[in-house]
């Protein structure tokens, strides 16, 4: 039995988890979209900042994505939050989207405390190599960034 259960584990497929936290449906299907190219993505989105917070402050995530202007919490708070915080997420790597201008995005840059600032409309290719360089593996590559557990 202990071959058996050895080989069931060696083949589950581990999940990369990836945290939305977005308000507009739109950009969540298109983020949607983009992360299928991306092997074994488990993706968790909520709609505003409070249940943001309180997901991160509850779960761990591989990476965390925001958007900037959410009901409730915006998304810069929240990363200002967990990364003074010594909570599961403090050093997850963290994406922030904002439709602001590309001036603003800078200045939000040197302010934030997020690993990047992403403009919107969303960039696919743009985004896709973000997410691929902060997980640490490429996409299809069935590399995992956790072991199981």
């Amino acid at each position: 039995m202990a071959a058996t259960e050895t080989e069931t584990r060696a083949s589950e497929t581990v999940q990369t988890r990836i945290f939305l936290a977005e308000d507009d449906e739109i950009s969540q299907a298109i983020v949607q979209q983009i992360l299928l190219g991306i092997d074994s993505v488990d993706l968790v989105i909520v709609s505003d900042g409070r249940a943001a917070l309180e997901m991160c402050l509850g779960r761990q995530f591989d990476l965390l994505i925001f958007d900037r202007k959410m009901p409730l919490i915006t998304g810069d708070k929240i990363i200002r939050h967990l990364r003074a915080s010594r909570s599961l997420n403090s050093e997850t790597p963290i994406i922030l989207f904002s439709a602001s201008t590309n001036a603003e995005l800078r200045e939000m840059g040197a302010l934030c405390p997020a690993d990047l600032v992403l403009s919107k409309p969303i960039k696919t290719d743009e985004f896709l190599a973000s997410v691929r360089s902060l997980i640490g593996f490429r996409a299809k590559e069935g590399t995992t960034a956790h072991p199981p557990a």
